[in-house]
């Protein structure tokens, strides 16, 4: 397995945070006042997220060219560039990589065919990259997209990774096809592979040793690839600040991002952890001066709805078994949906007038910064 990983965070975690998150009703750091944003999994991991949503301890791809890796083509030929990924999981994650794209240049991506998904810790499986349009000598630069997942429960994130690497073709098509010779020089963030369009010797040229890709996050790609975000302009991180309009005292959580450690805010008729009950978001159905009617409340769950952020999108879970409204469309038990600004949830469906909260969404340079749930009285 390589030594290094594939990516390194703007901003690492400190010790002081690992340290604190270990007390589960920890929500800042002790020592240096952070808030503790945890992985979702963080009950089998014990991972913090990065500035960019990414627990190191969950997804830790590697890529490498393989030893021995033996390549033929004339110019206006082909490459077949055999790599293997691998799964640098210390805790025992398994990794999914769903999909792997190419392209040359500023061409458009290429997916190829990936017969596998499954990678277990440390785990290392093949896949070939191919390189069609070496229709002249010089540079061809190889743009690879890695498209990863980690899963927990019925929970999925989504990542994208990329690496790069030059093919250098020297010859003229219609000669002697050229051996490819895998190099250890960086270009970019990946590698140079010259492609000599005479073979110096009689013997076969191959690489000697595995060579290290390094992957970086491709975060424009990922909202292109609809992996994550709301649109391509748009997206939720997980500590986006979370504030609540129109709640009595203690029937709330405090404004602030969300730090539970299974990131999951529970919305429904029990009583808050603050009130000595198992719930963040307590509803109730009241009139304007706060009465409340507590026929209709009962219609309610104890656990109606859960809210959590998941691949940069804020995401609603229906878990009530009378289910709620959306912008006036009813939905059932389990279902799954992701919230934009400006959404209506109605948690009663048979009186939806009742009780109802507006989502609101303020963001800087498309990302959502502050997330207002305001409640509306009737």
């Amino acid at each position: 397995m390589p030594s290094r990983p594939i990516s390194q965070s703007p901003r690492t975690r400190p010790t002081c945070c690992t340290r604190s998150a270990l007390n589960a009703e920890a929500t800042y750091c002790d020592d240096c006042g952070k808030p503790l944003v945890r992985c979702m999994s963080f009950e089998e991991c014990g991972g913090l997220l990065d500035d960019n949503g990414l627990c190191h301890t969950c997804v830790t791809p590697h890529m490498q060219i393989e030893a021995g890796a033996l390549i033929e083509a004339k110019v206006g030929g082909a490459v077949a560039l055999p790599v293997s990924i691998t799964n640098g999981s210390r805790v025992g994650r398994p990794l999914f990589v769903t999909q792997i794209w190419s392209r040359e240049g500023t061409g458009d991506w290429r997916e190829e065919r990936l017969s596998w998904e499954k990678l277990m810790a440390g785990e290392k499986r093949p896949v070939t990259i191919t390189a069609d349009r070496l229709n002249h000598s010089g540079v061809h630069n190889i743009e690879i997209l890695v498209c990863v997942a980690t899963r927990w429960r019925w929970r999925q994130e989504c990542y994208a990774f990329s690496t790069n690497f030059a093919l250098e073709v020297e010859g003229e098509a219609g000669k002697a096809g050229p051996v490819v010779n895998i190099g250890g020089e960086s270009a970019g963030h990946g590698n140079t592979v010259y492609i000599s369009g005479q073979a110096q010797t009689e013997r076969t040229q191959k690489t000697r040793q595995a060579i290290d890709m390094v992957l970086v996050r491709a975060e424009k790609e990922e909202r292109k690839l609809k992996l994550r975000g709301l649109d391509e302009g748009l997206w939720v991180p997980r500590n986006a600040k979370i504030c609540w309009h129109g709640f009595s005292e203690n029937q709330a959580p405090m404004d602030g991002p969300i730090l539970r450690q299974d990131g999951i805010l529970a919305a429904g008729r029990s009583r808050t952890r603050a009130e000595g009950g198992g719930g963040d978001i307590r509803l109730l159905v009241q009139d304007q001066q706060g009465a409340v009617d507590l026929e209709q409340s009962r219609l309610l769950s104890r656990r109606h709805f859960e809210l959590y952020i998941e691949c940069d999108r804020l995401v609603l879970r229906v878990t009530g078994r009378s289910g709620l409204r959306i912008n006036g469309e009813a939905y059932g038990p389990d279902k799954t949906l992701t919230l934009n600004n400006g959404d209506i949830i109605e948690p009663l469906t048979r009186a939806p007038k009742a009780l109802a909260l507006k989502t609101r969404f303020h963001s800087e340079y498309g990302r959502v910064s502050t997330i207002e749930f305001s409640r509306i009285i009737s």
